[in-house]
C-alpha cells in the first residue's frame, strides 16, 4: 500500500476522534490544561510523566501547582487508543482533578501527600479476558465492549523522592475510592446486550469502591 493510500485508510480512524473528543468534552479539559500551564509558568509547578503506564502504551501525564507550602493543585489526563485486544476496543480516557496537603516534616520539604481528588472517565473498552476471569464478569463473550463514563471520587497517597538533579523527583501514588458508572454493552454484532429493562433510562449502572489509579511519576520541575 502506499503512503498515500495508508493516509487515506487512517484518517477515517483520527477525524472520528477528534469528533468523539469534541462531543465528550475532552477538547474543553485540555484547553483548560494548557491554560493553567501558560499562567503558571512563573509559579512553583512541577510537570509529570507517569513511567509506569508509558510501556503499556497508555500515556498519563500531569501538571502541580502549588498553592502555598502545604497545599497543591494537580491536574493530571490519561489515554489509551488500542484498535483490538481479543477482537474488541480499548480505547479510554481520564482527567483528574486533585487537591494535595503536605504535612510537616523534619526537613520542611514536600515529601509525603495525601490528596482528595475528582476525576472523569470516558470508555469503549472490554476487560482482558484474564481480568474477567478472575473477577467473575459475565462480559466474556468475545468480539463484546462496553461504552460508557465514569466518575470518580477518593483519595491519593503518595511520596516524592528526590533526585540528585534539582530539576528532577519521583513521585509514588497510588488513589482509589468511589467509582461510578453508566455504560452499554454490545457484541461482535453492535447489538445491546444485558440491556437494562427500564426504558426511561438510557444506560446501565454500575458502582464500585476500588483503587483506580497510580504508579511511578517522573517530575520535571519549571521552578526551584
Amino acid at each position: 500500500m502506499t503512503f498515500k493510500g495508508e493516509i487515506g485508510k487512517k484518517l477515517p480512524f483520527f477525524l472520528d476522534k477528534i469528533q468523539y473528543y469534541i462531543n465528550c468534552g475532552m477538547v474543553k479539559y485540555l484547553s483548560s490544561f494548557l491554560i493553567l500551564l501558560s499562567i503558571t509558568v512563573n509559579s512553583q509547578t512541577e510537570l509529570k510523566f507517569n513511567l509506569a503506564s508509558a510501556p503499556f502504551l497508555v500515556p498519563n501525564i500531569g501538571i502541580e501547582v502549588k498553592i502555598s507550602e502545604r497545599l497543591g493543585y494537580q491536574l493530571d489526563t490519561s489515554a489509551s487508543f488500542y484498535n483490538n485486544i481479543e477482537g474488541s476496543p480499548f480505547h479510554m480516557t481520564q482527567i483528574f482533578n486533585e487537591i494535595r496537603f503536605y504535612p510537616k516534616n523534619k526537613k520542611n520539604k514536600r515529601s509525603f501527600f495525601i490528596g482528595a481528588h475528582v476525576g472523569y472517565g470516558m470508555y469503549n473498552l472490554r476487560l482482558p479476558r484474564w481480568i474477567a476471569n478472575i473477577s467473575g464478569s459475565e462480559y466474556k463473550e468475545e468480539g463484546s465492549y462496553q461504552y460508557g463514563r465514569n466518575a470518580y471520587y477518593g483519595i491519593t497517597i503518595g511520596k516524592k523522592i528526590p533526585l540528585k538533579n534539582q530539576k528532577f523527583n519521583l513521585e509514588i501514588f497510588i488513589g482509589g475510592g468511589s467509582s461510578q458508572s453508566n455504560y452499554k454493552y454490545y457484541n461482535k454484532d453492535e447489538k445491546r446486550i444485558f440491556a437494562i429493562t427500564n426504558y426511561k433510562r438510557k444506560f446501565n449502572k454500575s458502582g464500585e469502591e476500588l483503587p483506580y489509579r497510580g504508579g511511578l511519576m517522573l517530575i520535571y520541575k519549571l521552578q526551584k
